[in-house]
């Protein structure tokens, strides 16, 4: 008869000795192995878990995490090291706690070797550890489980797994099959971001809700995209998403975005998901994307902004543009005309043009004027040939052309691409062609709202159909309810809002998990002091930025907080590791970025009134004032 056996006071399960004996001496286990397994059983706050099947030959539960363990005296097969990932990843899907539903990246395949053996090299997907290191995975990692969570871990998949049967470790021991009330999901939501507030990224890696869990694992029969409004994690499904379909394939895959300084941010967000697969994915913004695949065939690629510049502004001056300028005084419309109207969707024809909906660009265009357009672009092409020059579009339509005669000799397993809303027609049609039309290639995360560049285009233009195949998020996890209140009550109008006929949530209908927030809307004369005043108030004034429209109005702020001795450094070099300084940057710079408190100091010059123009406006300030998390500071000055 089984006795029930007790450590601690606390009743573990059923044990039978005499069988326990038998398996493992019939297993036929080296002495190495059986060292390995002792080590593990006796570490303190791991529970090890034996499997009778070849795939793992183990499963080690703590605080890190949960290590799928292989015993190999030789180099495994990458399949074999997957599989093991896959086979205990799946038994942990849907496993929820009161902070969210876990997620794979507190999954990590470990290979253990017999000390002085050979061929065991680096690996971009699993740890590889001689016996004598074992420290390096049982002792080293910042803690993601706590230790009800590592009990609670342990049990499901002693439950789940007729394979899995527990190893009983004497200095902590499981509670009784069963136990009620830890991995209840009934307060996932508030409780789990309540505490990732403190630190944003760890909670994030660790635990999703059941709907973001669900997108993560879709499986897609083609493209697809996620939307929401700011706030609703999109981004952070993105690089989970990466890590799942990584695990699940062979070659690279690809995140990339129009916003310069993104990759760099989901790079290292990457890193703090899931270290050991950075290596197969590739973060690049897409016009350095596009220039690498040039140079790498041998075109010219580089772009020279002062001689771009120098080109249209050659123009601007010219005869040509004066019925442009008794149309519209203004040389950034035009150029975001040329820039993102007819160069941005690839346009070589005037016909084209002339009959073309410009969708949010505010000013009706006649024909008449629509020619002298086209003769202004004509001729800005022809000084950009003179001096020998290239600008952004020329790069992306060259990149694409070439993906046309040549494509891809190894094509990516799967692409990623972020703010969707801000690409160019030409710049989407690139990320198709990269990705293909198969299933779970291509992922397209966006939200209209959040569109900081003018122009609009359906998916369809590019080739792109999705069929149902999109996910909407509506609770926002990172602004407190005030902010989203505040934010939500702007006029931003959303000019990707059908994306081919599919729904769209804005702002004001989203579901705030946070209570709270602060906003204070400032009016007064002495804008400076107030804002310095504001800031040094604050309990954290280093979880801060300042927020602008232009460049020149950031440089101006980087020095008047210089000047009052407060620390600064611009949004450029924003990561979430980065503290002791208050930031400054543009609205275009803070995507992806997220503070305690945001500034947002009135700008003397706000452009003109016309319809697009306070479009533009609207949808910038909904962007910077959704960077606040707890405080937001908002400037009207008196004049």
């Amino acid at each position: 008869m089984p006795t029930a056996v007790e450590l601690g006071g606390a009743v573990t399960g059923t044990f039978h000795p005499r069988d326990e004996q038998q398996d493992r001496s019939a297993t036929g286990e080296p002495p190495w192995m059986r060292r390995v397994l002792a080590r593990m059983r006796a570490e303190d706050g791991w529970y090890l878990l034996r499997s009778r099947s070849a795939l793992p030959d183990a499963v080690l539960v703590g605080p890190p995490g949960v290590l799928v363990v292989l015993l190999r005296a030789e180099p495994p097969d990458l399949a074999d090291t997957r599989a093991a990932f896959v086979r205990v990843a799946e038994l942990l899907a849907g496993v929820g706690g009161r902070r969210g539903l876990l997620t794979e990246a507190v999954v990590r395949t470990v290979v253990v070797h017999p000390e002085g053996a050979a061929g065991f090299g680096r690996s971009g997907e699993h740890l590889v550890l001689g016996e004598s290191e074992l420290d390096r995975a049982l002792r080293r990692g910042d803690p993601v489980l706590t230790a009800e969570e590592v009990r609670a871990v342990a049990r499901r998949l002693d439950d789940r797994a007729e394979y899995l049967r527990p190893d009983w470790n004497p200095a902590v021991v499981p509670g009784q099959r069963g136990d009620p009330g830890l991995f209840e999901v009934a307060d996932v939501r508030a409780q789990r971001v309540e505490r990732a507030l403190d630190k944003p990224f760890r909670d994030w890696r660790t635990f999703l809700d059941d709907t973001q869990l669900g997108v993560v694992r879709r499986n897609y029969s083609g493209p697809a995209r996620i939307t929401g409004p700011a706030g609703t994690g999109k981004s952070v499904l993105a690089l989970h998403r990466l890590a799942y379909l990584a695990r699940r394939t062979t070659g690279r895959l690809l995140f990339t975005t129009h916003v310069h300084n993104l990759p760099r941010i989901a790079k290292e967000d990457f890193r703090s998901l899931a270290p050991q697969l950075e290596r197969r994915i590739e973060f690049v913004h897409l016009h350095a994307l596009a220039r690498d695949l040039l140079a790498a065939r041998g075109r010219d690629a580089e772009v020279d902004e002062p001689r771009v510049d120098a080109a249209f502004t050659a123009v601007w001056r010219s005869p040509l543009a004066e019925p442009l300028r008794a149309h519209r005084p203004s040389k950034h419309y035009w150029r975001a005309e040329v820039e993102r109207v007819i160069k941005g969707r690839g346009i070589r024809e005037f016909e084209v043009y002339r009959t073309l909906a410009r969708r949010g660009r505010g000013t009706h265009l006649p024909a008449a004027v629509r020619s002298q357009v086209w003769r202004f672009y004509c001729e800005y092409e022809r000084e950009l040939s003179e001096r020998g020059a290239f600008d952004h579009n020329d790069v992306l339509m060259r990149a694409l052309a070439e993906l046309g005669r040549h494509p891809l000799p190894r094509p990516y397993a799967a692409v990623v691409v972020d703010e969707v809303q801000d690409l160019t027609l030409v710049g989407l049609r690139l990320v198709h062609a990269l990705s293909g039309d198969g299933p779970n290639q291509l992922l397209l995360i966006g939200d209209g709202q959040q569109q900081v560049y003018p122009g609009g285009w359906r998916l369809s233009e590019a080739g792109i159909a999705l069929r149902g195949r999109g996910e909407i998020l509506r609770r926002n996890y990172r602004n407190r309810g005030a902010i989203v209140d505040r934010a939500g009550a702007l006029p931003a109008i959303n000019r990707f809002d059908d994306l081919d006929g599919g729904p769209t949530v804005n702002l004001a209908a989203a579901q705030p998990v946070l209570g709270g927030g602060q906003v204070v809307e400032w009016t007064g004369t002495d804008q400076e002091q107030a804002l310095l005043t504001a800031l040094r108030a604050l309990d954290d004034p280093t979880d801060a930025v300042v927020l602008t429209r232009t460049r020149a109005a950031a440089d101006r702020w980087e020095q008047v907080l210089r000047a009052a001795g407060i620390p600064v450094q611009p949004l450029d070099r924003w990561d979430r590791r980065s503290g002791g300084c208050c930031h400054v940057g543009t609205v275009h710079r803070a995507k992806g970025t997220e503070f305690r408190s945001v500034f947002l100091p009135d700008e003397q010059h706000h452009g003109g009134d016309r319809g697009d123009e306070r479009e533009a406006r609207e949808r910038h300030r909904l962007v910077a004032m959704t960077r606040a998390r707890d405080y937001l500071w908002i400037a009207t000055p008196t004049r």
